[in-house]
């Protein structure tokens, strides 16, 4: 992930912070990092084209989990131990 700006979380309409969406990057079947992405306010539920780290989130997948509420964790507690931490940084700073 060298090289990669972290990017700006993107901001609503109303001037909130637009949703967030956990999207699986699978680099090898058994490694799996999990990346924050904007969600896109013309289709919700897709990811923003970036992760909040500056990847592409072309090939990466959605995972239908969804924040309880605000102050709870962004990521499905199962990948604790994958988050990217550039994306955990970008989200705790929005």
């Amino acid at each position: 992930m060298a090289g990669h700006q972290v990017q700006q979380w993107p901001q609503s309409a109303e001037g909130g912070v637009v949703g967030i969406l956990v999207v699986i990057e699978q680099q090898q079947p058994d490694l799996l990092v999990v990346h924050a992405a904007g969600s896109d306010p013309d289709v919700p539920g897709d990811p923003l084209p970036v992760t909040a780290c500056g990847l592409d989130t072309t090939d990466m997948v959605v995972d239908p989990w969804r924040p309880s509420g605000p102050g709870s964790r962004w990521y499905p507690p199962q990948y604790a131990g994958h988050v990217c931490p550039r994306c955990e940084n970008a989200v705790r700073a929005a």
